[in-house]
């Protein structure tokens, strides 16, 4: 027969439906454009093992005696949602906006959760940019400035699908919005960004990252770059002349100035 205990018990759904009598802290939220007020009921020890600011705040040298806490630089959603990751409550990261994760973001620095931070970091890197949201994502990255990673990581994205972009895609995203001194801004920040954070093309193979160690292929083959065999230490240099479906040409270089061009098959 099996009982109820601490480790069966949903305290999540505790927290939700039957909060009274087992929560002992209540957070709550004034919406400054309805002046509608909400609350989201809680249970201290929970939050104090999530948190070390928690700890502090109800279990520290001089504890919080208060049995509501006002919340003003959070949503009623957002916290709702901090809470529930506290909650060890499973959360998918992946369904929400870029907003939504910075607003997330800056709580669990603000209460010193590590591994959500890492999380959000992780989720936000993994991402793709495309044309309809690069404002969108720079906007938030820009406002969120003072949470360095955050907006480091944000604006890495934004660069990674600048440098995959033709310029002419770019200034078109760009045409769509008012004309103003943030726009400029913006524009300018991500070009300047985009190109520091793109790689040196390479002067052998010209590309960027370097194909060094890379098969030759018909669609990086560049005339003049230097090749080898794998598993060969040749001391003569190959120069490409040509490249085909199954063929490559190439010529030697021994140094004297004299050449000798030869063909070998490809893999």
């Amino acid at each position: 027969m099996a009982f109820q205990n601490i480790q069966t018990i949903d305290l999540a759904m505790v927290r939700e439906n039957s909060p009274n009598p087992t929560c002992d802290i209540k957070f709550t939220f004034l919406n400054q454009a309805t002046g509608v007020m909400s609350e989201l009921p809680a249970h201290k020890l929970i939050l104090a093992f999530g948190s070390e600011v928690f700890m502090t705040q109800f279990f520290g040298a001089i504890p919080e005696e208060k049995e509501t806490i006002p919340i003003e630089d959070s949503s009623v959603q957002v916290f709702q949602i901090f809470l529930d990751i506290l909650y060890n409550k499973k959360i998918a990261l992946e369904a929400f906006d870029f907003q939504l994760l910075a607003d997330l973001y800056y709580l669990a620095e603000k209460y010193h959760h590590g591994f959500m931070k890492d999380s959000i970091i992780k989720e936000v890197s993994s991402r793709k940019i495309i044309s309809e949201n690069l404002l969108e994502v720079a906007k938030v990255a820009k406002t969120n400035a003072h949470l360095e990673e955050l907006s480091s990581s944000l604006f890495n994205i934004c660069f990674v699908f600048i440098n995959k972009s033709d310029l002419g895609t770019i200034l078109a995203i760009f045409d769509n919005e008012d004309v103003g001194e943030e726009k400029s801004c913006t524009l300018h920040r991500l070009m300047t960004g985009a190109k520091r954070s793109r790689p040196d093309v390479c002067k052998n193979c010209q590309h960027a990252p370097c194909l060094d160690g890379e098969v030759l292929t018909k669609s990086n083959f560049v005339i003049g770059a230097s090749i080898h065999r794998k598993g060969h230490d040749e001391k003569q240099s190959r120069k490409t002349v040509k490249v085909d479906d199954s063929r490559v040409d190439y010529v030697f270089e021994d140094g004297s100035g004299s050449s000798a061009k030869f063909s070998e098959m490809t893999s």
